[in-house]
This record gives C-alpha cells, sequence and structure tokens, in this order.
C-alpha cells in the first residue's frame, strides 16, 4: 500500500508548513496548538482543501480524488463531527450506509447493541459519553470499503486522556490502516511509543 506523505504542506492563514508521513498499520500524532491547523490539516490529507504550499500524494498520485477516496475524517470539528443534537442512531445509520451496509432500524440497533450503546431513539450525539463516541466514529470510519488512511481530529477536546483515545486508534492501526490523530500540545504522551510530528513543524 501506498503511504500518504506531506511534505512542508501549508495553506496559507491557517496551515504553517507541516511534514508527516502516514504508514499503513501505525499511528501517528500530530501535536499542536488548538485551533484551526489541525482542522486544515486533516482537510488537506484528505484532498478537500489545497495547499498554497509544499505537497501531499498517495503514493505518486497527489490528485484529490485520489486522496478523498482513501482517507477518512473523523469527528473533525465543523466538517465530520455530528451535531450534538442529532440521535445518535442517525449519526450511525448514515455511517453504516456510507460503509455500504445495512442501515436500517434493525440493523442500527443490532449495531448500537453490540458496540454495548443504548438504542433508543431519543438518545442524542451529545449524551453519547466521550469515549462511546469516538469509539463509535472511529469504527464506522474505518469499516468504509475503501478507507486506507484515518484521521481523527482533537479527541482531548471532549476531556479525553490518552487512554481513551490511543487503544480506539491503535485497533484502527490494527485493522491496516494509517491513523493519524491531532492533539494540543498539553497532552501527556509519556508512556507510549508514538511516532508524532509537529503541526506547523518538520515530521
Amino acid at each position: 500500500m501506498a503511504n500518504l506523505v506531506m511534505t512542508d504542506g501549508a495553506v496559507a492563514g491557517l496551515l504553517e508548513p507541516t511534514s508527516v508521513e502516514l504508514v499503513a498499520g501505525e499511528v501517528v500524532v500530530a501535536v499542536g496548538r488548538p485551533g484551526h491547523g489541525n482542522v486544515a490539516l486533516a482537510l488537506a490529507l484528505a484532498g478537500r482543501l489545497r495547499l498554497t504550499g509544499g505537497t501531499v500524494a498517495l503514493g505518486e498520485d497527489p490528485s484529490p480524488g485520489a486522496l478523498q477516496a482513501a482517507v477518512v475524517l473523523v469527528d473533525v470539528p465543523g466538517v465530520t463531527e455530528p451535531d450534538d443534537s442529532v440521535p445518535f442512531r442517525v449519526v450511525v445509520a448514515e455511517e453504516l450506509a456510507l460503509a455500504g451496509r445495512p442501515a436500517g432500524l434493525r440493523a442500527v440497533s443490532a449495531w448500537l447493541r453490540e458496540h454495548r450503546l443504548a438504542t433508543g431513539p431519543g438518545l442524542r450525539t451529545e449524551d453519547v459519553p466521550p469515549a462511546d463516541r469516538i469509539r463509535s466514529l472511529t469504527e464506522l470510519g474505518a469499516a468504509r470499503p475503501d478507507a486506507r488512511f484515518l484521521v481523527l481530529v482533537s479527541p482531548d477536546r471532549h476531556g479525553l486522556h490518552r487512554r481513551d483515545w490511543w487503544p480506539v486508534a491503535r485497533g484502527a492501526a490494527d485493522r491496516g490502516l494509517g491513523v493519524l490523530v491531532t492533539v494540543s500540545e498539553a497532552v501527556d504522551l509519556a508512556g507510549e511509543v508514538v511516532r508524532t510530528a509537529t503541526i506547523g513543524g518538520a515530521a
């Protein structure tokens, strides 16, 4: 599988030059200040935001179409982040449909039960515990048939500790995906052997 590589990628006013390489089966943690840089990095890696400097490519292919097909964005603020007021089963149904799986009432209820989540129609996204939310959205994103890379943006903004999101990211990598997690500089990464990159700095 080709690697996803950004070299000195920059977006004027949004992302300072950043270099990162994602490899199948590995997790990279990109560290930076909270804010738009995390979102811009995710969008650029997924071919949804044009760089004003540097390059991003899937192997030798820099086309936005190739990036969009291969990169799944998880819980990106203002982009793929679910609306807090939407029933969570609606979010699950949409994600199951994107994965090409049955997405009717029975299928959604079965998925929620399998993942030990409440099945009631009144459960809103904001009522789902943050750790369950991240775990669910990541597993659903990883289930998409064309997914090769997964970008999870700022799980720490939900108040999650490394012990909450790291096993989720590692689990997706164990399924063969290349995974990037963006976090703020305040997150303590001690105790984990991780590849890191700096948002706005060299890999």
